[in-house]
């Protein structure tokens, strides 16, 4: 290919021969199809990339999220507070870090993804490091609870959105499934991890081990986001027509176009000024329409039905699973296991839940039902451990509960963005299916341990807790069926029809 025709190149394919040289325009459509074709295979392979990275994020801030259950029996040890004052800590921090995703999608529309995630990771690392300096548990709910929680929002809002977008039109199911499997692998790794750390060198100083870690980690593996391209820079150019013969007649058209233009610059340039003012009253009058619109939209969700069931059932799921994140680990310790033990159990409530999101990543869009129905399911039958362990009271008893819950709940956290994404992706679109996924979890989570923490400092044990968890299970799996129930009544189709999202 001349070198004029790689300088003008797009120049070139808009017009029927190299705008500098008279060469064919043949050469150009041809050298252009065969150098858009590596692009196109590293793209295919970069959707794998942000899943790995979207993976490594949900490790690195949701490990020690999750574990918050051991540094709970710290943080009651030495400042000797209740139950429910305790719990409430870690379930500011988890339920901020699905609470804040209305802001950090404000905060999407002046920066990119990947500058929000790395923001997110920044705040994080400093909460975990300023928590390990406070002198009163109360300071621990501005550093730990709100600079942690939100900055766990930034990081892990952005990169999931970003994930969703670059697998919109399939696959998300697998892929979301995958990257979430990177909460649960960090559940398993940081519970023994945490564990060490506490035990040789006290709890404030694991905190300024994990704050470091992660954040030299965590800024590595964020600066691989990147947003998708859009169509047109990943297709090649179709439909374009291969002329045989091209003359002179073609070249002389593209020289008067340039006079043309030249000409009319002149013109226009006179004009500009007058054209400002109207333009600006236009521009004035469309976003105040669009503003409108916007108002009238939030109104039009806030009046459907449908989102009013996913909301509250994702409330109740996430108050009945946060007990296994706040308050397990007190749990045990009321049943007299020691310090490995409590480690053990976590690890295989984490094992059995990486099994879970493995056989959902594997399966991905084969299921011959929707997403939905995995989370009924999951939830329905996490009443019967939940029952089981209110009568359980040894090591060898409450490790196979452990497993099946954990099992259990990858039901639920492995195939919920799925879920929503398959029920409002396409009438809402990405931001608001992230905002309806995790904002009413959020609420959930900070419930939570006041409720299970407020009935144990009552009662002085977890019976009851237990208890009223496996019934709001029960209601929640009821709500959740009842939006594919209203769909079939309403259409007359089948409310078992396989999943849109792959």
């Amino acid at each position: 290919m001349p070198l004029c025709c790689l300088v003008f190149n797009e120049t070139a394919m808009r017009a029927d021969f190299c705008t500098t040289c008279t060469t064919k325009r043949q050469h150009l459509t041809t050298d252009a199809k065969s150098a858009m074709a590596i692009p196109q295979t590293c793209l295919r392979r970069w959707h794998w990339v942000i899943t790995l990275a979207t993976f490594t994020l949900y490790f690195l801030v949701l490990g020690p999220m999750f574990n918050f259950s051991i540094l709970y029996l710290s943080l009651q040890g030495e400042f000797k507070s209740a139950a429910a004052i305790t719990g409430w800590l870690g379930s500011l921090s988890a339920a901020l870090a699905r609470l804040f995703s209305p802001v950090t999608v404000l905060l999407e529309q002046r920066l990119s993804k990947r500058a929000v995630t790395l923001i997110g990771l920044v705040l994080y690392c400093t909460g975990l490091l300023t928590t390990s300096f406070v002198p009163a548990l109360g300071y621990a709910y501005i550093t730990y609870g709100v600079l942690s929680g939100v900055g766990a929002n930034l990081a892990l809002h952005s990169s999931l959105e970003l994930l969703l977008e670059w697998f919109a039109k399939g696959n998300f199911a697998r892929a979301s499934a995958i990257a979430l499997l990177g909460s649960t692998g960090g559940l398993l790794a940081f519970s023994p991890l945490l564990t060490v750390l506490i035990t040789n060198y006290g709890w404030r100083n694991a905190l300024r081990v994990l704050s470091g870690g992660i954040f030299v980690v965590g800024v590595a593996d964020g600066l691989l986001l990147t947003d998708p391209p859009t169509t047109e820079n990943i297709l090649p150019r179709q439909n374009r027509s291969e002329d045989t013969e091209q003359n002179e007649h073609d070249m002389q058209n593209v020289r008067e176009r340039e006079r043309e233009r030249a000409d009319e610059s002149c013109e226009q340039e006179n004009e500009g000024k007058e054209k400002t003012e109207l333009d600006d009253a236009i521009v004035s009058n469309h976003e105040g329409s669009n503003t409108k619109h916007d108002w009238c939209e939030v109104w039009r969700m806030m009046q459907s039905l449908e989102l009013w069931l996913w909301s509250v059932a994702n409330f109740l799921t996430f108050l009945g699973w946060t007990f296994f994140d706040i308050n397990f680990a007190s749990y045990m310790d009321g049943l007299n296991l020691h310090s490995n033990q409590i480690s053990y159990v976590i690890m295989g409530f984490a094992g059995g839940e990486i099994g879970g999101k493995l056989l959902i990543a594997l399966l991905g869009g084969r299921l011959p039902f929707k997403y939905l129905y995995v989370v009924v399911s999951s939830c329905l039958l996490a009443a019967v451990p939940l029952g089981l362990m209110t009568i359980v009271k040894t090591f060898a008893a409450i490790m196979p509960i452990a497993i099946a819950s954990g099992f259990l709940r990858s039901g639920a956290y492995g195939v919920l963005y799925a879920a929503g994404a398959e029920l409002f992706l396409e009438k809402y679109g990405p931001s608001t299916v992230m905002v309806l996924t995790l904002v009413p979890p959020g609420f959930g989570i900070l419930v939570s341990a006041p409720l299970s923490g407020s009935l144990f400092d009552v009662t002085g044990s977890y019976f009851a807790s237990l208890l009223v968890i496996a019934a709001i299970f029960v209601c929640t799996s009821a709500a959740f069926l009842f939006i594919p129930v209203r769909r079939k009544i309403r259409s007359g189709g089948s409310c078992c029809s396989s999943a849109s999202l792959d």
